[in-house]
């Protein structure tokens, strides 16, 4: 129904042929200008933040769904779509950083495009869902980058 399908296997499509390159080209697309030991540390500390917030926010999420209430409380009062933002610049970058590859890190890049480019329809059906509640949240809220400033609690 979402946008989740499209955004994933537009990104598969992109990330096998780049897979595919990086495999054979490695030489040339490594992060040389970066210690290694910096590039793991980092990939850990992006891992550890991405990995317990996807599924704190998949629990919410699924919670909601379960009662048909839009959440706009925690970490859904500083972006529309927290779960698609954890997964594009945490947990795809930390995972991807391993490999040390700058082309690599064009797929979280790649995947935040499709993100823009497939979200509307699924604003759409929130839209639809919760009418104007959607639309004054919508409009208060960014729809991937977090707003930090504008957190409220529950």
């Amino acid at each position: 129904k979402g946008a989740s399908p499209l955004i994933f296997f537009s990104t598969t499509a992109y990330a096998i042929p780049i897979i595919i390159i990086n495999y054979f080209l490695k030489p040339m697309f490594a992060l040389d200008f970066i210690p290694r030991r910096v590039l793991i540390i980092v990939a850990i500390i992006l891992l550890c933040l991405g990995i317990p917030l996807y599924f704190v926010i998949l629990r919410i999420l699924i919670k909601a769904h379960k009662r048909q209430e839009l959440v706009t409380h925690g970490v859904f009062s500083i972006c529309r779509n927290p779960l698609f933002a954890v997964v594009v610049y945490l947990i795809l970058p930390g995972i991807l950083l391993f490999f040390n590859s700058w082309l690599l890190l064009t797929i979280p890049c790649f995947a935040y495009i499709m993100l823009k480019l497939f979200i509307g329809s699924e604003e759409r059906l929130m839209e639809k869902a919760y009418g104007q509640e959607y639309i004054d949240y919508r409009n208060r809220t960014t729809a991937v980058l977090p707003k930090v400033w504008n957190y409220e609690k529950q």
